[in-house]
């Protein structure tokens, strides 16, 4: 094979590195709420010569849970913001900035729970951006941030059961792609990051938790039993 087939072959691999990258951060910011009640899109944007910051969040109209995913979003925007001023220069890649991005999916209001998905990603040369989901999910009554124990509450089972249906179910669905099935293990690390409906709690693996980054981001659903 000769050097400029190589080079092409080169540039194919990172194009669809970064075009998976793309792809996460471009969810719908689809809305399910009680009658009367709009989720509304936050925007933050900031560019310089270097970098870009493209940040669109949730806001619920609720003032506490608001400004607790306000301020999720601006610190994880300013550690990266941080990290590229003080970080080398951009090495040559598919983009002419660095680039911080969010975008947020699965937004739910019922009478009990506040939630939503949200997708950080951030992009600072190579094959491909980082990409870390956040489980937003809040009592909407007191703003109070729902844990794994809320989760295993609302579906009626222990994290051992959870897991063990997981695993099954990524077994199922992904097969030999399972590169780290100690991902799916009952720990509380590894169930941290959910999302609530009004009849499923769903449970999100991060890129690499579980499978290879080609895969994509894997999630495992359970109905809520209250």
């Amino acid at each position: 094979m000769n050097r400029a087939l190589i080079v092409a072959a080169i540039l194919i691999v990172l194009g669809g590195g970064y075009a998976l990258y793309k792809g996460l951060t471009r969810l719908p910011a689809v809305s399910q709420a009680l009658p009367g009640i709009q989720v509304a899109t936050a925007t933050e944007w900031e560019e310089a010569d270097t970098y870009r910051i493209d940040a669109k969040y949730p806001q619920f109209g609720i003032a506490s849970i608001d400004t607790s995913v306000k301020a999720l979003v601006e610190e994880a925007a300013a550690q990266f913001k941080e990290d590229v001023v003080a970080g080398p220069p951009l090495p040559d890649s598919a983009v002419s900035q660095y680039e911080f991005e969010s975008m947020f999916d699965s937004a739910y209001v019922g009478l009990d729970v506040v939630s939503a998905k949200l997708v950080v990603s951030t992009y600072t040369g190579g094959a491909h951006g980082n990409a870390v989901l956040y489980g937003l999910n809040y009592e909407r009554e007191t703003g109070r941030p729902l844990t794994l124990d809320d989760a295993l509450t609302m579906i009626g089972l222990t994290l051992d059961e959870v897991a063990e249906r997981a695993k099954a179910e990524l077994s199922a669905t992904l097969g030999a792609d399972i590169i780290a099935p100690e991902g799916a293990d009952p720990t509380a690390e590894n169930y941290s990051t959910f999302v609530i409906g009004p009849e499923e709690v769903t449970f999100i693996f991060q890129l690499y938790q579980v499978a290879p980054y080609a895969a994509g981001v894997q999630e495992v659903s359970f109905p809520r039993v209250e």
